[in-house]
């Protein structure tokens, strides 16, 4: 009967906890349906040719690289998400909300900034709902879909607020938005290293029963410089780079993601080209994320069903599709067939890399690890995408762009191809 009810108890409080991590994830992408969704537009507004745009991106990105690392590794250090999380939210509001008043200089400085702070900023809040419990990271899929549902819903409406109010309305909506993420976030507890503490804890247990109580101040001494090398060896960043599968996962973001940035970056020209404006790039947005949330709910199902390296092969096929459907678009009605087909590719790779990501790092390293997975997707590749894209629009037109982004996504399906179907022979070999 007792056990019955403590059951329950956990039950409920674990079902709290996705509520919360919900509306936390709903809020939190609906600021970047604000921010990073129109700032090329916003670019463009403001007369900025392809290329230099391609240069503000490319310091985004840069920057980007070099948050995931050093966030994430703050993060294991102290081990706490939470702080963290707010901190940078805090200050991306502060450098964002008053955007529209900022000169050349200012504009840069603050493109760079939100650079430093985004990438491991998802990476941060992901791994925060990965690692809290067993029962939140088997259902991350169903609270990222919460995500995604905010983004498309706010990226619409965000649409319509420029064409009707104009950019300065739709850049304080910002800080609205992200004052509301970070009550909700302040709200929430930060277990996501109880895991790791209580290992410790047993560990160091474990070692004073062995220990003579007797022992002398200098051999106490001893063993807790042991301790502290022991823990810094677990938190050694390097021992990443040594795993071949995480080594595997780096290359492939980058190799689907290049083309993926590089038509994301120029959406808003794109869609121009073909007779478009802001609120058919807010509809394609919105379909864009619209269509992640069925994937995100059933992510647990097919992550049981099927293996890691097929999902990744059939997400990077539907890249290739989407880049091929931009490349033919004659009118904006294409590009919401393009945005609906994000569930199949995005959504599918995601979800896939971050669970495959939590199970090969090491338990100290589990912030780093991802925020370094996404570093590849949308830092590295986000750098290359930006300045070539830039490049090839300006000197050779969109039609060279596309033909270069197709050629990349299908070396992507190609070197994944070639992966599972050696990894099936591989295991009808051993039946």
């Amino acid at each position: 009967m007792i056990t019955n009810l403590i059951k329950k108890i956990k039950t409920k409080e674990s079902y709290k906890i996705i509520t919360e991590f919900s509306f936390l994830q709903f809020f939190f992408w609906s600021t970047w349906a604000i921010y990073g969704a129109y700032l090329v537009y916003y670019l463009t507004d403001l007369g900025y040719s392809n290329m230099r745009i391609g240069t503000l991106m490319s310091i985004r990105t840069f920057m980007g690289l070099l948050g995931p690392p050093i966030v994430g590794y703050i993060c294991d250090r102290l081990e706490s998400r939470k702080i963290i999380f707010i901190i940078s939210m805090v200050l991306m509001a502060i450098f964002v909300a008053p955007l529209t008043f900022y000169g050349d200089l200012m504009l840069a400085i603050s493109i760079g900034v939100v650079g430093f702070l985004w990438e491991p900023q998802q990476s941060v809040l992901d791994s925060w709902i990965l690692e809290t419990s067993a029962h939140t990271a088997h259902n991350y899929g169903f609270m990222r879909a919460w995500g995604s549902i905010g983004f498309a819903i706010i990226v619409t409406v965000f649409g319509q607020i420029i064409e009707r109010f104009g950019w300065r309305v739709h850049f304080l909506g910002y800080g609205i938005i992200a004052f509301i993420v970070v009550i909700i976030a302040f709200n929430i507890k930060d277990n996501s290293y109880s895991e790791l503490q209580q290992k410790k804890e047993s560990e160091t247990a474990v070692e004073n029963k062995k220990q003579n109580k007797n022992i002398s101040p200098e051999d106490r001494e001893l063993a807790a410089a042991k301790e502290v090398e022991v823990e810094l060896e677990d938190k050694n960043i390097m021992r990443l780079f040594k795993n071949p599968d995480y080594i595997f996962i780096l290359f492939i973001t980058l190799l689907i993601f290049i083309p993926n940035q590089m038509l994301f970056v120029y959406l808003a020209p794109i869609i121009r080209s073909v007779g478009g404006n802001s609120t058919d790039l807010g509809y394609t947005l919105f379909f864009n994320a619209l269509s992640e949330a069925p994937i995100f709910f059933v992510a647990k199902y097919f992550l049981e069903k099927y293996k890691t390296n097929s999902l990744l092969l059939f997400s990077a096929f539907f890249y290739l599709l989407r880049f091929i459907i931009a490349a033919a678009a004659t009118s904006p009605v294409y590009f919401l067939f393009f945005g609906m087909l994000q569930s199949l590719s995005f959504g599918v790779f995601l979800v896939t890399v971050r669970y495959y990501v939590k199970l090969v790092a090491p338990p100290a390293l589990k912030t780093t690890a991802q925020s370094i997975a996404m570093m590849s997707a949308f830092g590295a590749a986000g750098i290359i995408g930006s300045l070539l894209g830039g490049y090839l629009i300006d000197n050779y037109g969109m039609a060279v762009m596309f033909r270069v982004g197709i050629s990349l996504a299908l070396i992507a399906v190609l070197v994944l191809a070639y992966v599972v179907i050696r990894e099936r022979k591989s295991l009808e070999k051993t039946d």
